[in-house]
């Protein structure tokens, strides 16, 4: 792996192109999660990415991309769904440590990772839920979620889950590859923006789509 100085500078300069500015102390977290990434990437397939660079620019400032787009705001109540490698909740929770952050992830091997990022970074208000987001809107007990966040999942196949499970003018944000058909949104959400980003050094494109829970919706 590179020299962890030259891993540092790489995020900052990485995170200023989309017009980001994340602290030393965050980048450190950084790459301790990356380190500790491709070490268990070797046992389990957290990642197809294996190059340092590539997983942050494809997925730790891929996943800051959703600052570009829209706020958060302080201690949010957020849900990662299909959250696998951490993406995009624990970048997320790096930069804005207020988050109250829940990871859904229903492949066990994955949760057990998720665990231990979190005690290695010595995170603070985050869980894991090992299951799908079927099964956890199931044992929810309120509509408390403020955002959705959901990277690897298609809308469609757990669509149907979010409303129950947001707060009144809750958001879900998509991060998709292409902006979303009217009639995919669905009735109970409508679109608030989009924004479409190049990632850093030829990454690829993003767009972000935020939608927002219609009132009548519960």
């Amino acid at each position: 792996m590179e020299h962890e100085h030259e891993l540092c500078e790489f995020m900052i300069s990485s995170a200023q192109e989309l017009g980001l500015t994340i602290s030393e102390s965050h980048t450190e977290q950084f790459v301790r999660y990356l380190t500790h990434l491709i070490t268990w990437n070797k046992a389990i397939n957290l990642t197809a990415i294996t190059d340092s660079k590539g997983i942050i620019t494809k997925h730790f400032v891929d996943s800051l991309a959703a600052f570009v787009a829209t706020s958060f705001r302080q201690n949010s109540r957020v849900l990662d769904v299909g959250s696998g490698g951490g993406f995009p909740g624990i970048p997320l929770k790096i930069v804005r440590p207020d988050i109250q952050l829940t990871l859904v992830e229903p492949v066990q091997k994955k949760c057990s990772f998720l665990n231990s990022v979190i005690g290695l970074l010595q995170l603070r208000s985050v869980s894991t839920f090992a299951g799908t987001i079927e099964q956890y809107a199931m044992q929810a007990l309120n509509d408390s979620i403020d955002t959705v966040v959901v990277r690897a999942l298609k809308f469609d196949d757990i669509q149907k889950h979010i409303p129950a499970l947001l707060a009144e003018k809750g958001k879900v944000i998509l991060y998709r590859t292409s902006v979303i058909e009217n009639i995919e949104i669905g009735e109970e959400f409508h679109r608030l923006n989009e924004t479409a980003l190049l990632l850093p050094h030829g990454s690829g494109k993003r767009v972000i789509t935020v939608l927002e829970k219609n009132n009548s919706v519960t």
